[in-house]
C-alpha cells in the first residue's frame, strides 16, 4: 500500500490568501482562485532525489533505432525540454526567445544519435524539482517502449498489442504513473497561471508543442504497419516536423494523441489519455515557472498540485465516461473518442481542431457521413501536419488532393492483417507498399461509399469480392495509376460546422470548481 503524509499549508486555510498576494491576479472572466494544496500527497513527492527505473525487459528495446532519423529527433526533444527548464530556474527566462531558443534549435537540427541524460543538462532544475522529473522520466519511458514494440520486426501485430498492454500494466505499477483516464483539457488549462508560457515565450512554446506533435503523430505511423514501411513514412513526417511543426506559434492548443494518431488512440485509449495528460502537465509546469506573481515556494506548491492532479493514484476508483464537468474527476470523453478528454467548447463528438476548425469526429472528414462501425474501418489521411479519418478510398484520395504537399494514406484492405500504406509526392503521384494493389470504385451515393470504394491486396482478392456481390460483376479493377487519376472533388454531403474559434472568440473560461483538490 502506498503511504501518504499530511501536508499542512497555512494559505490553504485562508480562502482569500492567494487573491490578496501581491502580483497574483485572477484571469479575466474567472472567479476561482489559485489551486490549493490537497490534504494528502504521496510521500515520494517530498523527496527531491531521482528514482531511475529502467525499461521493462524485452527483445524489442531500442528498436526505435531501426528508424534512425525518427530516433534522433525523439532523443533531441528531451534535450530541448531540459535546456528550457534549466533557463527558467536559473534566471535566464529573458533569454528564452533568443539565446536559449537558438541553442535548442541547433540541437533539434543536429540531433543526438543516442538518448541524453536530461539531468546532466538541467542539474539545477532536477535538484529543485526531482519529484517532477520522476513523473516525466517514467512517462517518457512508456513513450519510448511503446515505440520500440511497434518498431520491432520479430513480433506479429497481435503479439505487439498484447505486449503494449503488458507495458501499460508495468507503467501503472510505479507510483509516478499518470492516469489513463480522459481528463477535461479546458479544466486543466483554466487556472490563473494558464497560458502564461505560450503568451510570453511563443517561439519556445512552439518548439514544445512541436515535440508533442512528433510524440503523438508517430503511433499511427507504426501501429499495425509493416516494419519496412516505417522509414518511408517518416521521410514525410520528419520533414514536416523539422520544417514546419517546430516553428508554429499560432496553434490554439497542444496537439492531442487522438487527433494525430486516431487508430492508435481508439485501440489504446488509456495510453493516449496518459500521453495527453503528461503533455498537459508539461504545459502547467511551463506556465507555473513563467508566472511572475508566484514566489519560489509557491511555484513548488503549484507544481506539486499539478502533479497530483494527473496521477493514477489520484483517480483510483474513477471511471472513463463519468464525472461532473470542469472538475478534477471530469472523465467524460467524446462518444466516439475514448482516447481524448473533453476539449474547450466540445459537445459530444463535435470539437475544434487547430488548423482544421470544427469537426465531428464520428463522421468522415471528407463526406460528413458517419464512419462505419463494422467491417473495414476505411482510411486515414495525413497531410500538412494533420491526420483525419475517412470512410473510403475515394474520400482519402480526394481529401489528400485538396492539400498541397505530400500525403500519407493508411487504409484497410480485405485482409485485416495487411494495411495499405500509400505515400504521394508533391505532384500527387502515389506509391504503395502492396505491389499488386487494385481498387474498386463505382461512384454512387456517399452513404454507401465504403462498399463501392475499396482497396484489395490483389486482383484475385478483388474478384472474390465481386463474385460475392453480383451487382458488381461488370466492374473491372483499377490499377494504382488509374485510380490515382480520378478525383470527384468535395462531395455534396460535406457539411462545414460554422462556429467561432473557442480559443479566440474572447469568451472567458469557466472556472474550475475545486482547484485540483479531491
Amino acid at each position: 500500500m502506498r503511504q501518504f503524509f499530511a501536508v499542512t499549508v497555512a494559505f490553504a486555510l485562508l480562502p482569500n490568501a492567494w487573491a490578496q498576494m501581491p502580483g497574483v491576479e485572477m484571469k479575466e472572466g474567472m472567479k476561482s482562485r489559485m489551486p490549493t494544496m490537497p490534504s494528502e500527497l504521496p510521500r515520494w513527492m517530498n523527496s527531491r532525489g531521482l528514482d531511475e527505473i529502467f525499461y521493462k525487459r524485452g527483445p524489442y528495446n531500442w528498436a526505435i533505432d531501426r528508424i534512425p532519423a525518427f530516433a534522433k529527433d525523439m532523443y533531441a526533444t528531451g534535450v530541448g525540454h531540459a535546456m528550457a527548464y534549466e533557463a527558467l530556474v536559473t534566471g535566464q527566462a529573458n533569454q528564452l526567445e533568443s539565446k536559449v531558443f537558438s541553442k535548442i534549435d541547433w540541437v533539434l537540427q543536429h540531433p543526438p544519435s543516442m538518448p541524453v541524460d536530461e539531468a546532466a543538462i538541467s542539474p539545477r532544475f532536477v535538484q529543485k524539482y526531482g519529484y517532477l522529473e520522476k513523473v516525466f522520466d517514467w512517462a517518457h519511458t512508456l513513450h519510448f517502449q511503446t515505440i520500440d514494440v511497434f518498431s520491432h520486426p520479430g513480433m506479429t501485430d497481435a503479439e505487439k498489442e498484447v505486449e503494449i498492454d503488458r507495458l501499460w500494466k508495468f507503467y501503472q505499477s510505479e507510483p509516478y504513473a499518470i492516469t489513463g483516464l480522459p481528463m477535461n483539457m479546458e479544466y486543466l488549462d483554466s487556472f490563473p497561471y494558464s497560458m502564461t508560457f505560450r503568451t510570453n515565450y511563443p517561439k519556445v512554446n512552439g518548439l514544445f508543442w512541436g515535440y508533442h506533435w512528433l510524440q503523438t503523430v508517430n503511433y499511427d505511423m507504426l501501429y499495425r504497419v509493416p516494419v519496412k514501411d516505417h522509414v518511408p513514412q517518416y521521410e514525410v513526417l520528419g520533414e514536416q516536423y523539422r520544417t514546419s511543426e517546430l516553428y508554429k506559434t499560432d496553434r490554439d492548443f497542444m496537439p492531442m494523441t487522438a487527433e494525430m494518431s486516431p487508430r492508435f488512440a481508439k485501440r489504446f485509449p488509456y495510453i493516449a489519455n496518459a500521453f495527453d495528460n503528461l503533455h498537459m502537465l508539461h504545459d502547467n509546469v511551463n506556465d507555473i515557472l513563467a508566472y511572475p506573481g508566484l514566489t519560489e515556494i509557491q511555484k513548488e506548491h503549484q507544481i506539486k498540485i499539478a502533479i497530483y492532479r494527473v496521477l493514477e493514484t489520484t483517480h483510483a476508483g474513477q471511471k472513463a465516461g463519468e464525472g461532473e464537468p470542469m472538475t478534477l474527476h471530469d472523465h467524460r470523453h467524446p462518444p466516439s473518442i475514448p482516447g481524448m478528454g473533453m476539449m474547450k467548447g466540445s459537445e459530444d463528438d463535435v470539437m475544434f481542431m487547430s488548423g482544421m476548425g470544427w469537426m465531428d469526429m464520428s463522421e468522415c472528414a471528407h463526406c460528413s457521413i458517419a464512419l462505419p462501425e463494422e467491417g473495414p474501418w476505411g482510411a486515414t489521411v495525413s497531410a500538412n501536419g494533420w491526420t483525419m479519418m475517412v470512410r473510403c478510398m475515394m474520400c482519402a484520395r480526394d481529401m489528400a488532393a485538396e492539400t498541397p504537399g505530400r500525403a500519407i494514406i493508411r487504409a484497410a484492405t480485405e485482409d485485416e492483417n495487411r494495411l495499405l500504406v500509400m505515400i504521394s509526392d508533391e505532384e500527387g503521384n502515389w506509391t504503395s507498399n502492396i505491389k499488386d494493389v487494385v481498387f474498386l470504385e463505382v461512384f454512387g451515393q456517399h452513404p454507401e461509399c465504403s462498399s463501392w470504394s475499396r482497396a484489395f491486396t490483389s486482383q484475385a482478392a478483388f474478384e472474390k469480392f465481386v463474385q460475392a456481390n453480383p451487382e458488381l460483376k461488370e466492374i473491372k479493377p483499377l490499377s494504382l495509376e488509374a485510380w490515382s487519376k480520378l478525383n470527384y472533388g468535395t462531395p455534396e454531403t460535406y457539411r462545414k460546422i460554422d462556429r467561432p474559434n473557442p480559443y479566440r472568440s474572447g469568451g472567458g473560461a469557466t472556472p474550475p470548481s475545486d482547484g485540483g483538490s479531491k
